[in-house]
């Protein structure tokens, strides 16, 4: 790669992707004409016929020129798009990007909630997509060069050879789709014209990816100019270690929230959830696997630690003492309620408010209050003493829970039975004075002075033989052994007149 980090010429480039495309035609062409030439020379000559050469060549000639036929890419939009009015300080800095890297600006940027960004191309037109959770992340220096990187594809080109990338590779993969059976069911002539295709298919991949990966290094070297190299380095190891916790943070906890009809603050929760003892750890573990990673030759990006080292020879750039990437935006809330209502639903937005430290009790111990008015009689008169013979008689609950309900598939019924046990106890526990608390990033917990118990991590460990038999003494010592698992019936309920037993 050149000092500039412009890799490859974009005509060599170009002049490769045409080739491979034209290639592929000429493939695809070639076999397709054989194929029909089989089926209808015959007939038109007057020789031997075969009515199933016919039949096959005919429909297998077909196939494949169906399937090459091109078909018109689209510019994917979604999320909500940003103005100069809605969101000047960012769309600033995009502009003042383009000019720094001589690309035209895209003609529309769009905020996602991804932790990731991208451009895109098609007939002319631009479009920027960049994910509101990337700004948690990040400085303002290092979203700078995050959005540089992107115009480093539009400074070379890569937008333009994307098009002819991605419809080559579909054709491909359209027409070994159409020469395929998904029950497996094929002839051997079906196997034989679709072999030619896996294998051009597979140097296509090969070829087309190292591509990618020099384009992806000459897009670093244009951030790590704009950003200076250390802080691009740092952004690309941040965006590496946490962007993952994102799709967690949204599955595990947002989710969660929006499907018991209550709107948490997802921007400000991503930032509290990432500071969590298990979220930190898991991301720096993750990181050091990213940075162990080799890259595959049908990777479309370099590993991260060759894209680090290739920046080495770059200068380091200042300190970055630039204040967190959040800060560009105006009135995030407002911006977040849009993106529920683009991405999620457009009642989404208008849910009532939940902050996150009520979740624990207005969702999770709800939730857990449900499923036992469902199912907790099937847990009889057994108390919190007998939660580790209760788990180790799992299969006998899970028995009982497909007979009421018949369609539960057998490999969810002890899941299901584990999660009735858990629940059971967190609403026990909750009825005998212990506090719910649902932290960001930690699991749902009841809490009583400094007693912790987490119900559904008590269960897995009750899973152990030798830990269900320690069980009974370990609740006697919390002084909840004799609390009854099962909820009481509306009767058993305290009254203000009748005080609960002690």
């Amino acid at each position: 790669m050149s000092r500039s980090g412009a890799g490859p010429s974009l005509t060599w480039r170009l002049t490769a992707a045409i080739a491979l495309t034209v290639a592929f035609y000429v493939l695809a062409l070639a076999i397709a004409g054989a194929l029909l030439a089989a089926a209808i020379l015959p007939w038109v000559l007057g020789g031997s016929n075969n009515l199933w050469v016919t039949l096959t060549g005919f429909v297998l000639g077909v196939t494949i020129l169906f399937a090459i036929f091109p078909r018109r890419q689209k510019v994917r939009e979604y999320g909500v798009r940003l103005t100069a009015s809605s969101q000047p300080r960012l769309l600033a800095m995009v502009e003042e990007e383009a000019r720094a890297t001589g690309a035209r600006a895209p003609d529309d940027v769009y905020a996602t909630l991804e932790a990731n960004a991208s451009v895109m191309q098609a007939r002319g037109r631009r479009v920027m997509h960049l994910g509101v959770p990337l700004l948690h992340l990040l400085s303002e220096c290092g979203i700078r060069g995050v959005i540089a990187h992107e115009f480093g594809h539009y400074a070379g080109g890569d937008t333009r050879l994307g098009p002819w990338i991605y419809r080559t590779y579909d054709g491909v993969a359209r027409t070994i789709d159409q020469l395929s059976d998904e029950e497996g069911d094929e002839s051997w002539t079906q196997r034989a014209v679709r072999q030619p295709f896996v294998w051009y298919g597979n140097a296509f991949m090969r070829i087309t990816a190292a591509i990618k990966r020099r384009q992806e290094f000459a897009a670093d070297g244009m951030a790590a100019d704009r950003a200076g190299r250390d802080a691009y380095i740092d952004a690309l190891r941040r965006v590496h270690a946490y962007a993952p916790a994102f799709d967690a943070y949204w599955e595990h906890e947002v989710a969660a929230v929006l499907q018991a009809g209550r709107r948490p603050p997802v921007v400000a929760g991503f930032g509290t959830y990432l500071r969590s003892d298990a979220i930190e750890k898991a991301s720096r573990e993750f990181l050091e696997h990213q940075l162990d990673e080799t890259t595959d030759r049908y990777d479309s990006h370099p590993s991260l630690s060759e894209r680090i080292a290739a920046l080495e020879g770059r200068p380091a750039g200042e300190v970055d003492d630039s204040p967190p990437a959040l800060s560009l935006l105006r009135d995030a809330e407002a911006l977040e309620r849009e993106l529920l209502a683009a991405l999620v639903a457009p009642e989404a937005a208008e849910l009532p408010v939940l902050a996150w430290d009520d979740v624990g009790r207005a969702v999770y111990l709800e939730r857990a209050r449900a499923l036992c008015a469902e199912h907790g009689d099937l847990l009889g008169e057994a108390t919190v003493s007998d939660l580790g013979a209760q788990v180790q008689a799992l299969g006998r609950i899970a028995g009982r829970l497909q007979q009421r309900e018949p369609e539960l598939p057998t490999e969810a019924a002890a899941p299901f039975a584990a999660t009735l046990l858990a629940e059971a106890l967190l609403v026990t526990l909750e009825r005998g004075g212990w506090q719910v608390e649902a932290e960001l990033g930690e699991p749902v917990r009841a809490c009583r002075g400094d007693e912790r118990l987490e119900p559904y991590g008590l269960v897995e460990e009750l899973r152990s033989e030798q830990q269900a038999a320690d069980w009974p003494a370990r609740a006697r010592v919390l002084g909840i052994s004799d609390l009854r698992l099962r909820p009481p019936a509306e009767s058993e309920h305290p009254t203000p007149t009748e005080p609960a037993a002690a």
